[in-house]
C-alpha cells in the first residue's frame, strides 16, 4: 500500500512539472509580445520554483517565500485577466458604437416599429427598439408624428436621439464615454445644419436638443442613469490613471444622412 501511494506521488510529481513546462512553453511560441514575456515571468515564478520545492527537499523559509510569491503572482495574473476582460468588453462597445449610424431607411421610415406599450417602455433605461436601430420606439415615432413632411429634420432629430440612447446604455468608463461624447457633438452639430436648409422651421439647435432630451430622458430611473455616468467616469479616470482614447475617424460631414440625398 505504501509502495503504491509513493507511486502515486511520483506519477503526479512528473504530471504536474510536464503541465506547467507545456503550458510555459506553449506561451513562448504566441505571437504577441506580452504572451512572450507572461511566458518568461511563469517560467521564473512558477515553473522552475514549483519543480524545484516538488522534486528536491527545501528549508521551511525558502518555502514560505516560494509561496508568498506565488501568490504574488497568481494575484497579479487574475488582476492582469480582469484587466484584460475590461478592455475587450469596452473594445466590443467602441465598436457597438461607432457602427450605430441613422441611414435612409430609417429616416424615410422603411420600418417604423409598432406603438410600443409605455408602461413596459419606461420600465428599463434602455426601453423598447422593436426594430433595433438604436433609438427608442416611442421617441422614434413621436419625431415622425412631429415632422412628416420633413425627412432632414428627422435625420438630425433621429441621430441625436440615438446618441442620447448610446449614452444611457454604453457607457461604462471613460473610453466609451468619449466615443459616444464624440457621436453627440457630431449629432448636435448634424442639428445645426438644419439652419437655412430647405423645408426646416425657425427652432434653434437648443431648443430642437431640448426637446428631444425631454423625450429621452422622461422618467426617473433615466435622469439618475444620465446623472450617474459622470461619477462612473471620475471613478473610472482616479483607477486607471492615464486613459487612452480612441483615435476618432476623420469625419467632414456631421452628419449620417447626407441632406441632399432626401426629398425635403
Amino acid at each position: 500500500m505504501n509502495f503504491f501511494v509513493k507511486s502515486l506521488v511520483a506519477v503526479g510529481k512528473v504530471f504536474v512539472a510536464i503541465v506547467l513546462l507545456y503550458f510555459t512553453l506553449l506561451l513562448f511560441y504566441q505571437k504577441t509580445l506580452s504572451d512572450f514575456y507572461f511566458g518568461i515571468a511563469l517560467l521564473v515564478f512558477v515553473t522552475l520554483p514549483t519543480i524545484f520545492v516538488v522534486y528536491f527537499k527545501t528549508n521551511k523559509i525558502f518555502k514560505i517565500i516560494y509561496i508568498l510569491i506565488l501568490v504574488l503572482f497568481v494575484a497579479e495574473l487574475f488582476f492582469g485577466l480582469y484587466r484584460f476582460y475590461q478592455k475587450s468588453q469596452t473594445q466590443k462597445a467602441i465598436d457597438f458604437i461607432n457602427l450605430e449610424k441613422i441611414t435612409l431607411n430609417d429616416v424615410m421610415g422603411k420600418k417604423l416599429p409598432p406603438v410600443p406599450d409605455q408602461k413596459l417602455n419606461d420600465s428599463t433605461i434602455a426601453g423598447i427598439d422593436a426594430n433595433k436601430n438604436g433609438i427608442r420606439d416611442d421617441v422614434e415615432l413621436e419625431i415622425f408624428k412631429e415632422y412628416p413632411n420633413s425627412a432632414r429634420i428627422r435625420a438630425a432629430e433621429l441621430q441625436y436621439a440615438q446618441a442620447l440612447q448610446l449614452e444611457l446604455t454604453q457607457i461604462s468608463d471613460s473610453v466609451t464615454f468619449g466615443e459616444v461624447m464624440r457621436k453627440s457633438i457630431y449629432s448636435e452639430l448634424c442639428i445645426g445644419e438644419l439652419n437655412g436648409s430647405e423645408g426646416s422651421d425657425s427652432i434653434t439647435t437648443d431648443d430642437r436638443t431640448a426637446k428631444i432630451d425631454k423625450l429621452v430622458i422622461n422618467t426617473s430611473s433615466r435622469e439618475n442613469a444620465k446623472a450617474e455616468i459622470k461619477d462612473k467616469v471620475l471613478a473610472d479616470n482616479l483607477f486607471t490613471k492615464n486613459i487612452e482614447y480612441s483615435t476618432p475617424p476623420d469625419k467632414i460631414e456631421p452628419c449620417d444622412v447626407n441632406f441632399a440625398l432626401l426629398p425635403n
